[in-house]
């Protein structure tokens, strides 16, 4: 976060986001990885002694996060070009990219910190596409649809003995006369490791002797970076156009799942057998066997069943204070708690829950008009416009190094995602049968929809049942096999 907050920064440009909203980044990020010191670590007091503990935690930042990113980039995502000859050149490249895996990866992370950047560069003539934190991307202007056009790209750090050497990307434009020119200036910063400012600027051959300082591109339409966000309105900065985390309005609710789980968790640690006995039978009696003395304990010192208290030594009398386990109020708890998280986030009421033999995912058929699918949806359109950026920046490039021209032909990419999970085959036969048996759908209207076919198919298939299920009568056939 110092890379954020460095003061050089600050005097290179107007920044129009502040500190705070990628202090919130921080805390999504604590969240996501299970450990919000703030929240999870308990400090408590033991017979005057203060001491300290981790709480225990349910990580259901990083469930919910990796559930909707899941649900929309899986092996079954594709993209696809309606123009060949774009298609034949950016299949490649993206291949090479490993677009897609990365594409999957990054969106649980969009999911859980509130943005994906994919910034496209050229390496010895080799188009490439790498992913970016959200943390470290520093949108510097944009549009009336909140479009990001300008920005700046902690690119990476790299330790050199006693100091850390930071690369800046700036992604920029000016006006020229009636058109847009799009450039690069590459920066490098140098500090201690001790330090918490970006450092002083230095000279890039230091790191990078092939790296350009400025790199302009006359014929480009638009920056070499896309930018995605969850579809999730950003209601802590309305401002800016940075996307929020999922679960940035659950934070109240996911700290009392944590609590309660932890809770759940002590409860058998604090909650185990427990027996009082005088304090004799534990610390040993003196006792004469012939003409030796010796100590002896009536039960194993070592066990930690047994409490010692003072009480009448001369009686074998001990006391059974084995609290009642609270585990199926638990249970409850947990279980309506991670339904109010399951809203809160974009799914649909059920979808998480809490049993006996632990955390449950829902895996019933979603339907098409639940909360989920249409959260689904709403994410799948933002990041199909992420795609078509992408392949468009790449497009750009590629003409920039005279590797492809750009297209003179229109074309457009489509990505398609997996709707297995809205409804499978047999859901959405029985789904049919159902609302035909209760008088709410034709035959044809069934058949169409079950089968996926058009009228005149489907108007065929029902001709060929009603053949089938003709009734054979008397009249129609010759008891005597004659006829």
């Amino acid at each position: 976060m110092k890379l954020i907050k460095g003061v050089e920064i600050q005097q290179k440009v107007d920044l129009q986001v502040d500190q705070s909203f990628y202090d919130e980044i921080a805390r999504w990020r604590c969240w996501y990885q299970g450990f919000y010191k703030e929240y999870h670590e308990i400090w408590y007091y033991v017979q005057g002694i203060k001491r300290s503990r981790n709480m225990i935690t349910l990580g259901m930042s990083k469930q919910v996060s990796q559930e909707m990113a899941n649900m929309i980039c899986n092996e079954k995502m594709e993209v696809s070009c309606d123009n060949e000859a774009v298609s034949a050149f950016i299949d490649p490249i993206l291949e090479e990219n490993g677009f897609i895996n990365n594409t999957q990866e990054n969106a649980e992370y969009m999911m859980a910190l509130g943005g994906m950047v994919a910034e496209v560069f050229s390496d010895r003539n080799n188009i490439k596409v790498s992913y970016v934190p959200a943390e470290n991307f520093i949108p510097l202007s944009w549009d009336v649809n909140k479009k990001i056009d300008q920005a700046i790209i902690v690119v990476e750090q790299t330790r050199k003995k006693d100091f850390v050497y930071t690369l800046l990307r700036s992604h920029l434009k000016r006006e020229e006369g009636d058109e847009t020119l799009y450039y690069i200036e590459n920066e490098l910063f140098k500090a201690n490791v001790n330090d918490s400012t970006l450092g002083q600027p230095v000279d890039l051959a230091i790191i990078y002797p092939d790296l350009e300082p400025y790199v302009e591109f006359p014929n480009a339409q638009r920056p070499f970076f896309a930018y995605c966000k969850p579809a999730i309105a950003n209601n802590i900065n309305s401002n800016i156009p940075l996307g929020i985390s999922i679960f940035a309005n659950a934070i109240d609710t996911l700290k009392t799942i944590d609590t309660v789980f932890d809770s759940f968790n002590r409860e058998f640690k604090l909650g185990k057998k427990r027996v009082v006995v005088p304090n004799a039978w534990l610390r040993g009696a003196v006792e004469k066997v012939g003409d030796t003395s010796r100590v002896v304990t009536k039960f194993d010192v070592d066990d930690e069943v047994f409490q010692a208290m003072e009480m009448d030594e001369n009686k074998e009398q001990f006391m059974d204070i084995s609290p009642e386990l609270r585990s199926q109020a638990h249970i409850s708890s947990l279980d309506a708690l991670l339904k109010t998280l399951s809203s809160q986030t974009g799914f649909s009421a059920n979808t998480f829950g809490f049993e006996a033999t632990g955390l449950k995912t829902a895996t019933e058929v979603v339907s098409e008009n639940s909360k989920t699918f249409r959260s689904k949806q709403s994410h799948e359109n933002n990041i199909e416009d992420f795609v078509a950026e992408v392949v468009e920046s790449l497009l750009w490039l590629a003409d920039f190094l005279q590797i492809s021209p750009y297209p003179t032909e229109p074309y457009t990419v489509t990505t398609s995602f997996d709707d297995s999970i809205v409804n499978d085959k047999d859901s959405k036969i029985n789904q049919q049968v159902s609302l035909k048996g209760a008088g709410l759908q034709s035959r044809k209207r069934a058949i169409m929809e079950a089968q996926d076919v058009d009228e005149a198919t489907a108007l065929e298939i029902l001709a060929e049942i009603e053949q089938d299920e003709k009734v054979v009568t008397a009249e129609m056939v010759d008891a005597f096999g004659v006829d």
